[in-house]
């Protein structure tokens, strides 16, 4: 009994220091069979996690070094007049502001993957809900002369959501959507099965690269534009902690979002 524990002990050892790549294969009884198929699986997932982790890591480290590295070298081109002081200011705010911009997503990103960040639930009025998104996104379409263009939706769905958060994911990708459009974008709800709803976010660019596509939800995936692939990952997030599901495609007139939430109560008007 105590050669194979011993054992056990020594890799489990070994996965505390982060050890994770030996894979235990020995002979044991059929009692101990499980714990040890229980402790590779455990190991597998941990390997997995510290690779994501680093790759979190090196992924950030990339996108604030290229700011930084503009921000002083257009200081330094104003300290020793080298350089147009007005455009080297532009340049260092609109540096500064995406660095902002990063950070935020950054720390938004990180709460929501730990267990301390609570969700709010509460019943929502699904069409009172996408109004107030579209409120906030004309603004920003009308400022890139693009269209937002909503089929309305008459029935009352009622959705359990946590609204702030929620929030945030449309407007992700409503946002996302208008950077790539030439002249519209496309909002359609419509009620599944009286259980669920579901919210087709389209637009009329040049669609997404066939190539790209599975990466776009990625952390730090970049597109066509090169923006950092942060939104699209937080969206995807808190869709799934609503129980929801997001997928992207495209269709003959560009890139198509579509959203299923469930939907807590439904009544036709």
């Amino acid at each position: 009994m105590s050669s194979p524990f011993s054992s056990l002990n020594q890799h489990i050892r070994a996965i505390a220091e982060r050890n994770f790549g030996v894979k235990i294969e020995m002979p044991v009884d059929a009692e101990l069979q499980e714990l040890v198929n229980s402790i590779n699986i455990m190991s597998e997932k941990l390997e997995s996690y510290d690779k994501a982790q680093k790759t979190f890591f090196q992924n950030a480290s990339h996108e604030f070094r290229t700011p930084l590295m503009s921000i002083q070298s257009y200081a330094e081109g104003i300290k020793y007049e080298v350089v147009d002081k007005n455009t080297a200011a532009d340049i260092i705010i609109d540096e500064t502001k995406r660095m902002t911009h990063l950070v935020e997503d950054l720390l938004y990103l990180s709460r929501l993957d730990t267990i301390e960040e609570n969700y709010r639930f509460s019943d929502l009025d699904f069409r009172d809900f996408i109004n107030t998104c579209l409120e906030r996104m004309y603004g920003i379409a009308s400022k890139s002369g693009i269209t937002l263009e909503v089929q309305n939706i008459n029935d009352a769905v009622l959705i359990y959501a946590d609204e702030d958060k929620l929030f945030r994911a449309f407007t992700n990708i409503i946002g996302n959507c208008i950077r790539y459009a030439n002249n519209t974008v496309s909002i359609i709800p419509k009620i599944i099965d009286f259980s669920k709803i579901e919210i087709v976010i389209r637009d009329d660019g040049p669609g997404i690269d066939s190539n790209e596509l599975p990466n776009i939800f990625e952390r730090f995936y970049k597109g066509k534009k090169g923006n950092v692939g942060l939104g699209l990952a937080i969206s995807k997030n808190i869709i799934e902690k609503h129980n929801g599901k997001i997928t992207a495609r495209n269709s003959e007139s560009g890139a198509v979002f579509t959203i299923v939430l469930p939907a807590k109560q439904y009544q036709k008007l």
